[in-house]
């Protein structure tokens, strides 16, 4: 499933390998050009609203909202509802969830079975679920209605629960990774 920032990065590439087909004449001599794709955020990568958590960019939203409008704010936000691919990662989020929120909320993330009952994706990725960290007995679909997942505090930790999608509750939203070029000129 290809994204309009994947859309973008690709456009910007085509662009400087054009570039760097030819030469360039500046004043009276050649010049060459290079350019470099860095990947990830450094260390002390500052994008507000967002805040780090573990090796990811997080925003904690404060108003309760269905899943469907904490997509539209996340995505406005320049990033998308979170998704996470290992017990690290979880593990990371849960901690931080533990230490800075009341216990009680609830927290919207990017995954859903909308499309197929039972086939869990991050809409975040377009990717099936791979590593979920599933309260005990779900999802369960409640009423035939459940097709939204969320984290709720089951003692020790948060944990994953499938939620109707139309209801209100917090969110986190993950930042996407920004993408920095480093052209040259010599």
């Amino acid at each position: 499933m290809a994204t309009e920032a994947h859309s973008k990065n690709v456009a910007l590439m085509t662009f400087l390998l054009l570039c760097l087909a030819s030469p360039v004449v500046m004043g009276s001599r050649e010049r060459k050009i290079s350019a470099k794709l860095l990947q990830g955020y450094p260390d002390d990568f500052k994008l507000d609203p967002f805040i780090r958590v573990g090796k990811k960019l997080y925003h904690f939203g404060q108003s309760k909202v269905s899943w469907y409008k904490a997509n539209v704010i996340c995505r406005s936000m320049g990033g998308d509802l979170a998704s996470f691919d290992s017990a690290e990662e979880i593990k990371e989020l849960s901690d931080h969830l533990k230490s800075k929120f009341p216990r009680d909320r609830w927290w919207w993330l990017s995954g859903s079975d909308l499309h197929s009952e039972g086939d869990f994706l991050w809409y975040r990725t377009g990717e099936r679920i791979q590593y979920a960290d599933w309260t005990r007995g779900q999802p369960d679909n409640a009423g035939g209605k459940e097709n939204c997942v969320h984290l709720w505090y089951r003692e020790p930790k948060y944990e994953m629960n499938d939620w109707v999608c139309k209801l209100d509750a917090f969110y986190i939203c993950q930042a996407n990774k920004p993408t920095t070029v480093v052209v040259s000129v010599y």
